[in-house]
């Protein structure tokens, strides 16, 4: 064996005595867990490097440069810790506060006309995380617990612009309430208004000879509306108002209401 390797060696196809391959180190530096340090590393790759700093990975967790990049002397690898959660948390949402002017009255007068209250959502968000630190929230399911009512100050605005509508004059109505879904609007019911936009809460269902379509309006205890549906029951001094569920509908019921016309 000794004889044969002598024999390569001496036409050019072998050392002799045969040379082991020298393993190449690279010295880079490691960003991880809240600290920075310099190690000398054997392997040809970063995820190779990481393996054998015993540095594990998370399946969310990031690594900059990628894992398959090869290694070179001062080269920094950063890992980033990602986690997500999920948290269940109340909130107060508060009360909306309407102005309505009326041009009679010296403009700086203020007067509350009705006090309202907030409201509470029950919210599911998920919370993600770099290194511990939050970086984004995202709401995955929200539940109404108690919906918020509006503040109504009136304000005078003799002197100012105009800026449409007539606050003095609300025309008084009989309101009733209905939901997009079969209960309300019969098994047929394509969830869709008569001028063709989509039936939710702020769609009010009015007699377009007292009220055009496409009018805004606010109604105490209900909110802001647009005058956007019809129905065979809504004549004259009617008007249906639009929820986003039939128990809504039903807990408003059929009252007596001020409308205002907006514009």
């Amino acid at each position: 064996m000794v004889a044969l390797a002598a024999l390569l060696c001496a036409i050019g196809l072998g050392t002799y005595p045969p040379q082991a391959e020298v393993a190449v180190s690279h010295r880079v530096i490691l960003v991880a867990d809240g600290g920075s340090r310099e190690l000398t590393a054997s392997a040809g790759t970063v995820a190779a490097a990481l393996e054998e700093a015993a540095v594990s990975l998370g399946p969310m967790d990031r690594v900059s440069p990628s894992p398959d990049t090869e290694l070179a002397d001062g080269l920094r690898i950063r890992v980033v810790r990602v986690s997500r959660r999920r948290l269940t948390e109340e909130v107060a949402v508060p009360s909306p506060t309407v102005l309505l002017g009326d041009p009679e009255i010296p403009a700086g007068y203020t007067k509350v006309l009705a006090h309202g209250k907030d409201g509470r959502v029950r919210r599911v968000i998920s919370v993600w995380e770099k290194d511990g630190q939050v970086t984004k929230k995202d709401v995955i399911k929200e539940k109404v617990l108690a919906r918020a009512t509006d503040t109504v100050v009136l304000r005078g605005t003799h002197g100012l612009p105009s800026r449409g509508g007539d606050w003095r004059n609300p025309i008084r109505m009989q309101a009733t309430a209905y939901d997009p879904g079969p209960k309300s609007c019969g098994k047929y019911a394509s969830g869709y208004t008569a001028i063709g936009v989509k039936a939710r809460r702020g769609i009010a269902a009015v007699d377009d000879r007292v009220i055009p379509m496409g009018t805004r309006l606010y109604i105490p205890g209900y909110g802001f509306a647009v005058a956007a549906d019809r129905g065979s029951a809504i004549k004259g001094h009617r008007i249906d108002l639009c929820f986003d569920t039939y128990a809504e509908a039903i807990r408003w019921g059929r009252r007596k209401v001020k409308v205002f016309i907006l514009d």
